[in-house]
């Protein structure tokens, strides 16, 4: 599962304009500091929108190694589409983040705090030059797109989703 910070390819996607992030291991070296509050209600906001734009159903469960946890686990991704790239990391980012101090490369910073909403129709405008990543095209995406934001209506009510 491991990969560096802003290699072009990870557990779930490959290519030129694809930049692998938090994608962490047990033995690997990860850069940690402090975190803006900003950025981690942000990135919190993207990991748990239940409107999150999945090019698939689950990329496998994958649990923290990285010691002292509780089993933290995820299945999913967090995709943030920026005009050059496309950021790609696994649910457990945030996790990474908070329990372990984990501190992704200040181009992810400044791409999550500028990223649309999940799924928006600017969402899916920024994501629509990279569909090639998911063998998908404009179409695709859109689909997609209409069905994550179809998701988020079961929980209107409820004060926000919870996992």
């Amino acid at each position: 599962m491991y990969a560096p910070d802003l290699a072009t390819e990870c557990e779930v996607a490959s290519g030129d304009a694809v930049r692998a992030i938090g994608w962490l291991a047990a033995g690997q070296p990860f850069t940690r500091a402090p975190i803006d509050p900003r950025f981690l209600a942000a990135l919190r906001s993207h990991a748990s929108d239940p409107g999150r734009w999945m090019p698939f159903e689950s990329a496998g469960v994958h649990f923290c190694d990285l010691g002292g946890c509780r089993r933290a686990g995820g299945s999913g991704v967090v995709i943030i589409p920026s005009r050059a790239c496309v950021y790609v990391a696994p649910d457990l980012v945030e996790h990474y983040v908070e329990q372990h101090q984990y501190a992704p490369p200040a181009e992810l910073v400044a791409a999550v705090l500028a990223c649309p909403a999940q799924s928006s129709e600017a969402y899916i405008d920024l994501l629509l030059p990279f569909a090639r990543i998911w063998s998908l095209d404009g179409d695709g995406v859109r689909r997609i797109g209409a069905e994550a934001r179809s998701r988020r209506q079961p929980h209107a009510g409820e004060g926000g989703f919870k996992w």
